[in-house]
């Protein structure tokens, strides 16, 4: 049985893990929105960057501006599950919270304080920004993108009975605990990943919320959303959650 959700009034440490890949266009933009809204609070921005227009170059200089900030660096992409799970090991051990969000800024971290929130009022284990919950939405998305998402939440409802409404989100917030229990037992290697992370929670009975958020669409650098790749993945990952 999982472990129920306690209060989270308490200080917090945030550990917040990106995986970058060739967004040198997207990334000083991002690092400074995070920073300027998480002023005065106890956290560290770890990316895991991969790739060759010179990103990681970018993540040294901002180094010797933004306190916390870390990184790791493979020129050879590792695939989206290693990466995040090549995040997750660099958590700082006093970490009390962990974070996941897109690198190309469609994740608003002007929303952040719409997760602290809900976790704390909501006595949750796992908050995730939607898109389909109050104003919650997307701009400017490719409809064959929006259709992959409604496609891939359905299925995983029929899968998991979790009403959970946008299964497919990156942007999340997660207890400590809720990570150490879960990356350990994922072997996605791509986008399927984050389903996967959320079919574990179900199964361990997290408690989880869902807040509002604009999605926006990229405007620097080149999508990696690899429709074939993806439903792939998804149809293997439902073949052995039967």
């Amino acid at each position: 049985m999982a472990k129920k959700a306690n209060s989270n009034s308490k200080p917090f440490f945030l550990s917040i893990v990106i995986a970058l890949y060739n967004e040198r266009g997207n990334i000083t933009e991002l690092t400074q929105r995070i920073y300027k809204e998480l002023k005065g609070k106890s956290f560290e921005l770890i990316y895991v960057i991969d790739g060759d227009d010179g990103t990681e170059n970018i993540a040294k200089s901002l180094q010797k501006k933004y306190k916390g900030l870390s990184f790791s660096f493979s020129r050879k992409p590792r695939g989206f599950g290693p990466a995040f799970s090549t995040g997750f090991s660099m958590i700082n051990k006093k970490a009390t919270l962990v974070l996941t969000m897109d690198g190309d800024l469609n994740h608003q971290p002007e929303e952040l304080p719409l997760f602290f929130t809900a976790m704390e009022k909501g006595n949750a284990d796992v908050i995730i920004g939607s898109r389909y919950v109050g104003k919650g939405r997307s701009e400017n998305l490719a409809l064959w993108k929006k259709s992959v998402s409604v496609i891939a939440n359905y299925i995983l409802t029929k899968m998991t009975g979790s009403k959970i409404r946008d299964k497919t989100s990156g942007y999340r917030l997660y207890k400590r605990h809720v990570i150490d229990t879960i990356v350990p037992k994922l072997q996605s290697k791509n986008f399927e990943y984050l389903m996967e992370m959320l079919i574990l929670c179900v199964k361990q009975n997290y408690v989880i919320r869902e807040v509002p958020i604009v999605y926006k669409a990229r405007i620097h650098g080149e999508s990696k959303f690899d429709l074939w790749r993806i439903g792939m993945g998804y149809l293997k990952l439902m073949s052995k959650s039967r």
